[in-house]
């Protein structure tokens, strides 16, 4: 048999009404490689569990332990759940998904052909198609790109594919509880930045990305409130941990100030 090549992790939390066009994006996927399915459940209180059972056969289901309160936002426990399905993964590449975004049916062949013509890179970057709630979709007009002294301007979760190995070297660093607000998103794309000649960051969309309109962790992280600043602040230190170096911009000392002020 074939080993594995890449391992979809997906990380759900009550997503329930979406997991469907998610977990069916993943077995419709065009590719010879072989490629395992993980799907990680955070203690849903949907009917997550009973949804995703009549998939039994075709992916790996986990349930996360029940643990402490460690955090009032969910941004720890998103580490965790993915941190989960990496240890029970085995493929060569990891691609990450949230179970309310879900694949193009070319998304796996892409992936695997870039790194495999490709050699010496370690992390893909690809474009989101975002939709909405209304079923709209649209293109994201970002550019994605490493910036001059600042961190990288780079796309979600569902977006990044890593070689398993890159994250094995650094999964202390990837997966460190002293950061409890900087998403993994954010860990992948500041790690990175070390390893610019090893980054891709493919101009196809190969993701639909699902836009919660007023969901509670926008709410929690809403542009210029008291916890984005946190956040923002604790990016600056994660990255500057990481990488060695550090950013001292007029918006690192706005971040700085504003956290002082609230």
């Amino acid at each position: 048999m074939k080993k594995i090549k890449i391992s979809i992790l997906i990380a759900n939390y009550n997503g329930e009404k979406y997991l469907n066009r998610c977990i069916h994006s993943c077995l419709s996927q065009k590719i010879k490689s072989r490629f395992e399915i993980i799907f990680v459940d955070d203690n849903s209180t949907d009917d997550s569990l009973e949804k995703v059972k009549k998939f039994k056969k075709k992916l790996e289901l986990i349930k996360t332990k029940k643990k402490k309160n460690i955090s009032k936002f969910n941004t720890y426990y998103q580490l965790n759940t993915y941190y989960q399905g990496f240890i029970k993964s085995k493929g060569e590449i990891i691609c990450f998904l949230d179970s309310d975004d879900y694949l193009k049916k070319n998304k796996l062949s892409k992936i695997d052909y870039y790194f495999s013509k490709y050699k010496n890179l370690e992390f893909i970057f690809d474009r989101p198609r975002m939709i909405n709630s209304k079923g709209i979709i649209s293109r994201n007009p970002k550019n994605y790109s490493f910036r001059v002294n600042k961190w990288p301007l780079f796309p979600p979760q569902s977006c990044i594919s890593v070689k398993r190995e890159t994250i094995q070297k650094n999964i202390g660093k990837l997966f460190k509880k002293k950061f409890p607000l900087t998403t993994l998103d954010f860990r992948i794309a500041a790690l990175s930045d070390q390893f610019r000649e090893k980054t891709f960051f493919l101009d196809n969309e190969l993701t639909y990305y699902f836009q919660h309109e007023g969901n509670e962790s926008n709410k929690n992280f809403s542009l210029f409130n008291s916890n984005w600043f946190k956040r923002r602040l604790e990016g600056f230190d994660y990255y500057e941990t990481v990488n060695k170096k550090k950013i001292r911009t007029l918006d690192y000392y706005f971040t700085r100030i504003a956290n002082i002020i609230f």
